[in-house]
């Protein structure tokens, strides 16, 4: 049985957009069981469900007080069948991503053994209990594919220098992602398939003090498909000469390795890659920009979005490799 969560979101949304003919709507997931098939479901409310047929007389201990999922047992009739179903339910769409992993993992545990199907259920409950209670928090999909932009120039750079981790700063605070010396680089991902548009936060992300250099590297990943961040994590664990450092930094920005089996079923592949040099004539907001009797005093937080794609910036996109840019010798 091979499901990822992108297949069981295609479900999901496959399920939403069936005829209304019942308040709710499912799927089959492709996984079967002596009681049924298992079902992908989405009820009035737009909740998703994971549905695993329960055999008849068989009493579900229900879990109810979970913030983020519960788990109740939920009958399903139609013209041809009632069918008594032990439900998954999404309460708190900010664990999404989460929930669909966990869905696949019930879906392959009871896939293996499709005979004892609420038993493997309740296996993986167990193992993702702290999700039930709403206290386990993992990075967004927009986040992730951040992390990923940046771990992937990291691993560019560990290929030339093993002590490169060093200079990867945004997790410590600073303004940009990356800074050797005098240089910086600022790295942007997005998973959008048009368009170049960018978040700014702050009025110090696109700036730098002469006379040092600021770059912008711009990815376009293409997600479910190619690398995921904790193959990258291994890579570089592998590569760099601080590992303690390197650890510390990923669980500044959220990254924890007990999550890894969440962040390992979203993988990304670079389809596009431009680079900026940020000087005069590029678009942004900075203190220096201001005019008038404008000052940023009591103004904030700024944040701003900047389209690469206008003829200024354009103008400004050059042909280097920002992992030569900060390794060069200074």
């Amino acid at each position: 049985m091979t499901l990822d969560g992108a297949q069981l979101d295609l479900i999901w949304a496959t399920a939403a957009g069936r005829p209304v003919v019942s308040a709710f709507r499912t799927a089959p997931i492709g996984v079967n069981t002596p009681q049924g098939a298992v079902q992908a479901g989405v009820d009035a409310e737009g909740h998703r469900h994971l549905l695993v047929p329960l055999a008849s007389r068989h009493s579900l201990q229900e879990i109810l007080d979970g913030d983020a999922v519960i788990l109740r047992q939920r009958a399903l009739e139609d013209e041809h069948r009632y069918q008594q179903y032990a439900s998954l339910e999404l309460v708190d769409e900010r664990h999404a991503d989460l929930f669909t992993a966990l869905c696949v993992e019930v879906a392959e545990r009871v896939a293996a053994t499709p005979e004892r199907a609420v038993a493997a259920l309740r296996d993986a409950l167990k193992d993702w209990r702290a999700l039930l209670a709403g206290n386990r928090q993992v990075l967004p999909s927009s986040a992730l594919a951040g992390l990923f932009g940046e771990l992937h120039l990291l691993r560019s750079m560990l290929l030339q220098d093993t002590g490169a981790a060093a200079f990867w700063t945004g997790p410590t605070g600073s303004a940009q992602d990356f800074h050797r010396g005098g240089r910086a680089v600022e790295v942007k991902t997005t998973t959008a398939p048009e368009g170049r548009s960018i978040r700014i936060h702050g009025t110090d992300q696109l700036d730098v003090e002469a006379p040092g250099q600021l770059l912008l590297h711009w990815l376009r990943v293409q997600c479910d498909q190619g690398t995921s961040v904790p193959e990258l994590v291994d890579d570089i664990m592998q590569r760099t000469d601080d590992t303690a450092g390197f650890r510390k930094r990923l669980q500044k920005v959220g990254y924890y390795e007990s999550d890894r089996d969440v962040y390992a079923r979203k993988s990304f592949d670079v389809i596009e890659v431009r680079t900026y040099e940020i000087g005069p004539g590029f678009p942004r907001i900075t203190p220096s920009g201001l005019i008038g009797d404008a000052a940023l005093g009591g103004v904030g937080p700024v944040e701003y979005s900047v389209d690469l794609d206008a003829p200024p910036a354009d103008a400004r996109r050059i042909h280097i490799d920002p992992s030569e840019f900060l390794l060069e010798r200074m």
